[in-house]
């Protein structure tokens, strides 16, 4: 894509030109319409109200409210006069200052340092601490309005909002995204993908604290393309929600992580719903970092008798760092062994990739492992895979991934400032491998087992774990534990199931056979817990490092 054609930023004052009004549901109807000049004439009004509370262009505010149009008023009050954002989730306890929700909050006050903290109600106040202004939407609106002339000029330098990563909920890291390093990102989406207005409309039940969530609900107004929005809990409610809506709609985009493919595939294998028809649906990504390839191939055989196209799934790879898409599997291939519609996989020896990092085909007779393509990368961005000592390495060799160009980020916030990635490289923590011009994500280079020397992905073990049939697949975390000599840390596996507790002692012996059999190692332990015991972040991914945490300090149950 030429340079010449990307914007310089996102002019927000024109979303009022073009676009159907946006859609909001639960899972079972929808509860609100709001057409988009309404939108623009609410957000003119809050804007107003926050410039009367001193709050000024340049300024940063933190935004805890609910997948609602007042969220998207708030929003855009700060987009059209030079406010940066940040999304916060709305923590469901808010009284109650020891919960996860307000430590996270009180987190994300301490990394943003915003001038006020903008509630959606005055309940949600409760969990601001003291000494940081809170203000409610309906005060905003009492302030009269801005006039359309005194909005200004969107500056491509400006901050345009803030992202926090995914992570530990002690300390979360604030990225820092310009208007051009948005617009860059929005302008390549939307040139990857073939975006039409007259024809292309967006369903998302995704947070919108979430990069994915947030970006299809910033490229549905930036191009004027439809959009429907529904909130996670109505997902988790009835995931079959998110597809029965999107064919009623009539979408033909969404987003979810991996477990929302596997949940839906499950749930509709258990429970048919008749009503489903996902013919319109032209483009679903799914993003996270390993991708099951069962996942993909289950939901496509699941859903094909309901409409599904055999090229709706795009794996991708992306980041908060890079406002979110780094890399699509765009291209469709025959179908083979190893792929369908746009979805690609390689076997690659196990031993290979984990001891050696190389990449490696299957090997007859020795384990193997299989990684998703995540295609190519998005225009404006360069991929370079380097060594631990930071040069880089070829084709077909396993190094950290890192990226730079047109919409990474300008740094992260510190108390010191910006710190900003050094030559303009991001670090991306992330293993992976180039192979005939495609990049696999291995794993996350801090997420690595050191067993006896070897370097073993927690991914590969748990996926022996999960066979076991009263475990399967995403129920599993697998970490290692700090000792003192520095030598072979513990390895601790913790499983999720719904079977009765007195099997509980079978089932452990059965999964710690299994990965001893596998790999030769032997578990330290193995903890059981109930369905949704592992923590994850916004997007699905297994939260390792927490769940270690939570280990070392006393908070999950022993074996005994």
């Amino acid at each position: 894509m030429p340079t010449s054609t990307v914007p310089a930023a996102v002019d927000y004052r024109t979303i009022a030109d073009h676009g159907p009004p946006i859609g909001f549901f639960d899972s079972r109807t929808m509860t609100a319409e709001l057409a988009r000049n309404a939108l623009l004439a609410d957000a003119r009004s809050a804007a107003a109200g926050i410039a009367d509370h001193g709050i000024h262009r340049g300024d940063r505010i933190l935004l805890l409210a609910p997948t609602s149009p007042d969220y998207l008023t708030v929003l855009m009050a700060c987009l059209l006069t030079g406010i940066a954002p940040c999304t916060v989730a709305p923590p469901p306890k808010p009284a109650d200052t020891a919960s996860a929700g307000v430590r996270h909050l009180h987190a994300a006050i301490a990394a943003v340092r915003p001038a006020a903290v903008i509630v959606a109600d005055t309940h949600l106040a409760e969990a601001v601490p003291k000494g940081v202004p809170a203000l409610h939407l309906d005060q905003l609106r009492r302030r009269g309005t801005l006039p359309a002339g005194d909005l200004p000029e969107p500056d491509p330098e400006l901050i345009h909002h803030i992202q926090l990563t995914s992570g530990s909920t002690s300390a979360p890291k604030a990225v820092l995204l310009t208007h051009a390093n948005v617009a860059a990102n929005l302008a390549a989406l939307a040139a990857a993908t073939e975006l039409q207005p007259d024809r292309d409309a967006i369903f998302s039940w995704l947070p919108l604290y979430h990069d994915m969530g947030l970006v299809q609900v910033l490229l549905a107004l930036s191009r004027g393309i439809g959009l429907d929005l529904m909130p996670p809990v109505a997902f988790l409610r009835d995931p079959l929600s998110w597809l029965r809506h999107l064919g009623d709609r009539g979408a033909t985009m969404t987003a979810a992580p991996p477990f929302a493919y596997r949940t839906t595939a499950d749930r509709h294998t258990r429970r048919p719903d008749p009503r489903l028809h996902l013919s319109t649906l032209r483009q679903a990504y799914v993003g996270a970092e390993p991708i099951p390839v069962g996942v993909l191939q289950d939901f496509q055989h699941t859903f094909t008798p309901h409409g599904l196209g055999d090229n709706v799934l795009i794996p991708c790879y992306g980041m908060a760092e890079t406002v979110l898409a780094t890399a699509l599997a765009l291209d469709a291939a025959p179908s083979s062994e190893t792929s369908f519609g746009r979805v690609r996989w390689r076997h690659f020896d196990r031993a290979s990739l984990d001891d050696a990092h190389i990449a490696a085909p299957a090997i007859p007779g020795r384990p193997t492992r299989s990684i998703v393509s995540c295609g190519t990368v998005v225009p404006g961005l360069t991929v370079r895979i380097t060594d631990d000592s930071d040069r880089e390495i070829r084709e077909g060799q396993v190094g950290t991934i890192h990226v730079r160009g047109t919409s990474v980020m300008a740094g992260y916030l510190t108390p010191d400032g910006v710190d900003a990635p050094p030559g303009g490289w991001h670090d991306t923590g992330d293993l992976g491998v180039r192979h005939d011009g495609d990049l696999y994500v291995v794993g996350r280079r801090k997420e690595m087992l050191i067993v006896r020397g070897r370097n073993l992905p927690p991914y590969d073990v748990e996926a022996v774990i999960e066979e076991h049939p009263h475990i399967g697949a995403g129920n599993s975390a697998v970490f290692s534990c700090p000792t003192e000599d520095q030598g072979t840390e513990p390895v601790v596996a913790a499983i999720e199931t719904r079977v009765a507790t007195p099997d509980w002692p079978a089932l452990r012996t059965a999964v710690a056979t299994a990965v001893r059999d596998v790999f030769g190692l032997s578990l330290t332990e193995v903890i059981v817990l109930p369905r949704g015991g592992i923590p994850r972040t916004t997007s699905g991914k297994r939260q390792r490092a927490a769940l270690r945490d939570a280990y070392l300090a006393g908070r999950l149950p022993s074996e005994q």
